[in-house]
C-alpha cells in the first residue's frame, strides 16, 4: 500500500443528512429519467398487449357470432392479466461495472447512478452520503458528457473514472468480510478508506465536469493517468 489515508471528514448534520434521497429512491436526475422512461415503455408494452387482446377477441366474436358474456368476461380478465404483466415486467436491471465501460456517453452518467444505487445497501453510512453527493456531481457532468465525441480520449477517461476506479473501489470493499472492516490496516480501516477513496472519486468529477466545460481536454487525459495513485483501495497489500 502506498500509505495511509487520513481519517475522513465527519458525516454532515442531520439538516444536511435530510436532504438526500432514502434508500430506495433515485441517487440523481439522470438516474429517475432512465426509470421514468423505462416504466413508460413498460406501460406502453401494457396496453399494446392489452388492446391486442381486445382485437383478437373482437376477431373471435365475429368468427363465432359472438363471445356472449362469459366470453367478454374471460375476455375483461385476460386483458388485466396481460396488462399487469405487462406493466410490471421487465424490471430494470442495475447495470454492472462491465456496462458501465461500454456505456454510451450519454447515458453514462444515469447509469453509473443505478449502479451505485444497487450498491448503496452494501456500504456503510458514512460511504452512502458520499453517494450521494457522486449523484449529484454525475448529475452536473451528465450535460457535459454529451459534448464529447465517443472516441476522444477525454470520453475514455470518463469510462475509466466510472466504469473502473469507482466499480473497483467499491468491489475490492465489499470482497472484505464484515468483521475486517472496521479492523485498522496500515492507519485506516478499510471503511475510513472507502470512504476517503468515494470523496476523490468526488472530486474528480466535479474537476472534470468544469475542464470538460472549459474544453481543457488534454488537461483532462493527463489527470487520468494519475487517479490512481491519490487514492487506496480497500484491502490493498502494503
Amino acid at each position: 500500500m502506498s500509505g495511509a489515508l487520513t481519517a475522513p471528514e465527519p458525516p454532515p448534520p442531520a439538516s444536511a443528512l435530510q436532504m438526500l434521497p432514502a434508500r430506495g429512491q433515485s441517487l440523481g436526475e439522470r438516474s429517475r429519467a432512465l426509470k421514468r422512461r423505462h416504466r413508460l415503455r413498460r406501460l406502453a408494452r401494457a396496453l399494446v398487449a392489452s388492446a391486442a387482446v381486445w382485437i383478437g377477441a373482437l376477431i373471435a366474436g365475429f368468427a363465432m357470432d359472438g363471445l356472449g358474456i362469459s366470453g367478454l368476461i374471460v375476455t375483461f380478465f385476460l386483458m388485466m392479466t396481460v396488462f399487469a404483466l405487462f406493466v410490471t415486467f421487465p424490471r430494470l436491471r442495475a447495470p454492472a461495472a462491465s456496462d458501465l465501460r461500454g456505456s454510451e456517453l450519454p447515458a453514462l452518467a444515469g447509469r453509473t447512478e443505478l449502479f451505485l444505487e444497487a450498491q448503496r445497501p452494501l456500504l456503510p453510512p458514512p460511504a452512502q452520503g458520499l453517494l450521494d453527493r457522486i449523484g449529484l456531481e454525475l448529475d452536473q457532468l451528465a450535460p457535459q458528457l454529451q459534448t464529447l465525441g465517443e472516441n476522444e480520449p477525454a470520453a475514455a477517461e470518463a469510462r475509466r473514472l466510472l466504469g473502473e476506479h469507482l466499480p473497483g473501489l467499491i468491489d475490492s470493499y465489499t470482497r472484505i468480510p464484515a468483521a475486517l472492516r472496521t479492523a485498522p490496516n496500515s492507519g485506516a480501516t478499510p471503511e475510513q478508506q472507502l470512504v476517503g477513496g468515494l470523496d476523490i472519486i468526488a472530486n474528480e468529477i466535479a474537476a472534470m465536469t468544469g475542464q470538460i466545460a472549459r474544453g481543457e481536454l488534454d488537461a483532462l487525459a493527463t489527470r487520468g493517468r494519475y487517479l490512481e495513485t491519490k487514492y487506496v483501495t480497500p484491502g490493498s497489500e502494503s
